[in-house]
């Protein structure tokens, strides 16, 4: 009995052979050349680790659509507190006017579209699944939620071409929410997408804007509607003595985060699809006034 217990059991060879041969099998592979080692990775990956393989392609899918859910979720919590806090102030607006003798303003319209960004043009470009058909044209504005992501630049039938604020062509008339500081903001490219930021120029010499304050299109040269959210001044850019100051200016839109945006038709009539603004113009959207 006791020599038959110094007996190593056939399973415990079976466990210390197991590792030993993937050890070697590993040491053999290190060696192979690298095209070698592409296509042995390729063969199982497409044979015996295939099941595998999958499996991780579908976690890590539905990990992105639940991210995009909730983010799209977030958003239209957003969008109906705002609207449903929006119908007294319409409500009271209308009565205002009926008690003045004014006329009921029209309403702005918008048109929901996806941001599709290919990779192959410019960062700062990025194509929309709405075009003429749906009433969109060439310098109409493109906002979020949050506000001001870009403009339109060239339109199709169904699709259009806009960029964000990060272009170097972008200009827009910006002031101050009490409407006291007008500017010019445009684009302050950085060496990495991460860098880029706007900067407020043109503003009065004696204008003292703290940290925060926030800007919205003024509505200078018709391109914009006024009242729409620019960003919020992060501090002093530069003084020109006696004559101009300037600010740097944190956007309220990061183009790469933004994944679906509305085109503001203004209050001109054609056809639209998607969710049209309540009486009011553009403060019936988040980051609209």
């Amino acid at each position: 009995m006791e020599g038959q217990d110094n007996v190593a059991s056939p399973s415990g060879r079976f466990d210390f052979l197991v590792p030993l041969v993937l050890v070697m099998a590993a040491a053999v592979l290190m060696k192979l050349p690298s095209d070698a080692q592409d296509v042995l990775g390729q063969s199982l990956r497409s044979t015996v680790l295939s099941p595998f393989v999958a499996m991780n392609v579908a976690y890590a899918r539905a990990r992105t659509l639940g991210r995009d859910f909730d983010r799209v979720r977030a958003q239209m919590d957003t969008l109906v507190s705002r609207v449903a806090a929006q119908r007294t102030l319409a409500e009271e607006n209308r009565q205002l006017r009926e008690l003045l003798g004014m006329s009921e303003r029209a309403p702005t319209r918008y048109v929901s579209t996806p941001v599709i960004r290919s990779g192959t043009t410019d960062q700062s470009v990025f194509r929309m699944a709405a075009g003429a058909e749906q009433g969109v044209r060439p310098f109409d504005a493109v906002v979020t939620e949050a506000g001001l992501l870009g403009q339109v630049q060239r339109v199709g039938p169904r699709t259009a071409l806009g960029f964000d604020w990060s272009h170097t062509d972008f200009r827009v008339s910006a002031m101050t929410a009490d409407g006291l500081v007008h500017g010019l903001v445009l684009a302050d490219r950085g060496q990495f997408r991460e860098q880029d930021r706007l900067v407020l120029s043109g503003a009065v010499y004696l204008s003292d804007l703290e940290p925060g304050t926030e800007l919205l299109t003024s509505g200078r040269g018709g391109t914009y509607a006024r009242g729409i959210r620019v960003g919020w001044v992060a501090g002093v850019a530069a003084t020109m003595a006696g004559w101009s100051k300037s600010y740097y200016v944190e956007p309220a839109v990061q183009p790469g985060e933004a994944a679906y945006a509305l085109v503001d038709l203004g209050d001109r009539a054609g056809p639209a699809t998607g969710p049209i603004a309540a009486d009011g113009g553009p403060a019936k959207t988040g980051g609209l006034r």
